[in-house]
């Protein structure tokens, strides 16, 4: 009679099995991820797209572009008045948000009042890749580890922000502009003439900087950044960026960049500068007046997108050169880039 054979396996045949389920879970979970990523990055590029469609056709019903933000005195003077709710409250309408954009109280002082409105979600101004939490942890120039701000309750969250251009002014002078800067009004002067149309960016609307990302919740310096008073890359170094001394802004509301994509009072929310590089190593530094110098920031492997003034979306790697990336952000400058 034959013996019978054990059903079943052995524990070292279990072991070896479990092993080798081990090393494939081990090679293809980073697979996953990365393709994860790649979705998330696409629909973070959609969002990019939509919004510059929106900035296109706001410029067709304008024949200009959004200031980013105004900032008046006094009394209510024209319909445009905004009192330093930003670009991104502007462009609602053209970003299938009409019943959102006609609640808006414009002669409200930053929305302060306005609570419904700066807790609305707009699922376009969101990047898939960020969790949207704050307290974004970095590295400053010193090695010493830095905490952004947790979200502040009742306000919605941001993470795309207009090139204010390649210095570090709000309100530059014409040569360095970017594609939106504040404008500051007094007396009855009307805001939609100070504004930019298609005619102003000379040096082309495929090389200009419109609209890029920021991390929500990265740490930023509430001072304003030295004067800029040189020229090309003289500015930033890889030690300094006229934020010496820099510390984390105290106050949830001003600490972190993105807090809110209804308030403009705090620059940190509704623009970038390209003074420095994408994903900079230096500290992020402005306060609530003519001042900033932010970078574009995301938490996609490598580098940032960006839309044109075009309307094109691209990547930008944070390895590319920064007078490259410097004088895109300028709108007629005169200085010609190429780029890949």
């Amino acid at each position: 009679m034959k013996a019978r054979k054990p059903l079943g396996f052995t524990l070292v045949e279990l072991l070896v099995v479990i092993a080798i389920i081990g090393v494939m879970v081990g090679l293809l979970l980073p697979a996953v991820q990365a393709a994860r990523e790649a979705a998330r990055r696409m629909s973070c590029g959609n969002n990019l797209k939509q919004i510059g469609l929106a900035l296109h056709n706001y410029h067709d019903t304008y024949r200009k572009f959004a200031p980013a933000r105004v900032r008046t005195n006094g009394t209510p003077r024209n319909a445009w008045e905004t009192n330093n709710i930003s670009w991104q409250a502007r462009i609602l309408a053209q970003m299938e948000q009409a019943p959102l954009y006609d609640q808006i109280n414009w002669q409200q002082w930053d929305g302060q009042n306005q609570p419904l409105i700066r807790a609305a979600v707009v699922p376009a101004y969101r990047c898939p890749s960020d969790p949207g939490t704050g307290n974004f942890p970095w590295l400053d120039p010193t090695g010493v580890r830095q905490t952004g701000s947790a979200r502040v309750a009742g306000d919605e969250p941001v993470n795309y922000v207009a090139c204010i251009g390649h210095d570090a002014q709000m309100r530059p002078a014409a040569t360095s502009r970017g594609f939106l800067y504040d404008l500051s009004v007094n007396g009855i002067t009307r805001v939609n003439t100070g504004m930019m149309s298609m005619a102003d960016f000379i040096d082309g609307t495929s090389n200009t900087l419109a609209v890029s990302e920021i991390i929500i919740g990265h740490p930023r310096s509430r001072v304003n950044p030295a004067p800029d008073t040189q020229a090309g890359a003289d500015l930033v170094t890889n030690v300094a960026n006229g934020c010496t001394g820099a510390t984390p802004a105290v106050g949830a509301v001003i600490q972190g960049r993105g807090m809110s994509w209804f308030r403009g009072f705090e620059v940190a929310h509704m623009g970038f500068t390209s003074v420095m590089t994408p994903n900079s190593n230096l500290w992020d530094c402005g306060g609530n007046s003519n001042h900033m110098m932010m970078a574009a920031r995301s938490v996609h492997p490598g580098g940032v997108q960006a839309t044109l003034v075009d309307g094109s979306v691209k990547f930008f790697t944070e390895s590319i050169d920064l007078n490259t990336w410097r004088f895109m952000g300028g709108a007629k400058d005169g200085v010609p880039v190429t780029f890949e």
